[in-house]
């Protein structure tokens, strides 16, 4: 994942992968969520010379339980350098038996997927183990012909939202399709994937429908990991974590 701000050292990515791995869940399981994670080098983040060795770094971690996918990898500006980091990530994929989750690009999308396409037929993985996200009505029937994942990014303002969702599942059905909101650094709602279910129920989908896009699709493409773990109580909810409390001040 992009910060909204450059990463300037592989290092920088290990502080983050290490939070990732340890902080994150531990948060999180004071809240019930079990959670898990997908690491690679980003796509935007492969154009810079200072990052490319994090994929040198990338199997030590890519052995740990919690992580479920390499990803997000892809493609941003279809640079050679993003090439070759695409094409390096799918093989560390199919080394360490999981799936990719892909980042097609927000630029000229249908040529984005074709070349995404074209990397992953000469790559070592399967399609049925590539998520392609950010899919939209331009680019959703060649990548389901491809036998790929289908993800769909839903936000206020850019990429889609619930009406364009609901549109595509009409016509394509809920079969291997993901539909995922954000936190990020821009302006996004974590709430758009209640708002899409709100959608379906609307337009006369059941909530079997539902339930298939919005739980069993994800579970079951996360886990063909084979570590995907729903119960969070499997993880420590001590109160600190290396000394430090999810409670700022008292008790």
């Amino acid at each position: 994942f992009w910060l909204g701000q450059p990463r300037t050292s592989v290092a920088s990515f290990l502080d983050y992968f290490d939070a990732l791995l340890g902080w994150e869940p531990f948060r999180a399981a004071q809240y019930g969520i079990a959670h898990h994670c997908t690491i690679a080098l980003n796509p935007k983040e492969a154009n810079d010379p200072r990052c490319m060795p994090v994929l040198d770094q990338l199997p030590r971690y890519l052995v740990k339980d919690g992580v479920v996918a390499v990803g997000e990898i892809g493609y941003d500006s279809m640079t050679p350098a993003e090439d070759r980091a695409l094409a390096a990530q799918l093989e560390l994929a199919a080394d360490h038996e999981l799936p990719a989750l892909v980042h097609t690009p927000h630029r000229d999308k249908l040529a984005g997927l074709r070349r995404t396409l074209d990397v992953v037929a000469e790559s070592a993985l399967e399609p049925q183990r590539v998520l392609l996200d950010h899919l939209n009505e331009t680019t959703v029937k060649e990548a389901k012909d491809a036998g790929c994942w289908l993800g769909f990014s839903v936000y206020p303002d850019t990429k889609m939202d619930e009406d364009r969702m609901v549109a595509l599942l009409r016509t394509y059905g809920p079969e291997k399709v993901l539909v995922n909101s954000a936190a990020d650094w821009g302006r996004s709602d974590p709430l758009k994937t209640r708002e899409v279910a709100e959608a379906m129920l609307a337009a006369d989908f059941s909530e079997e429908d539902v339930d298939q896009v919005l739980w069993q699709n994800p579970v079951a493409f996360y886990g063909l990991s084979g570590r995907l773990a729903l119960d969070p109580r499997g993880t420590d909810t001590g109160a600190t974590h290396e000394g430090n409390s999810i409670l700022r001040g008292g008790e």
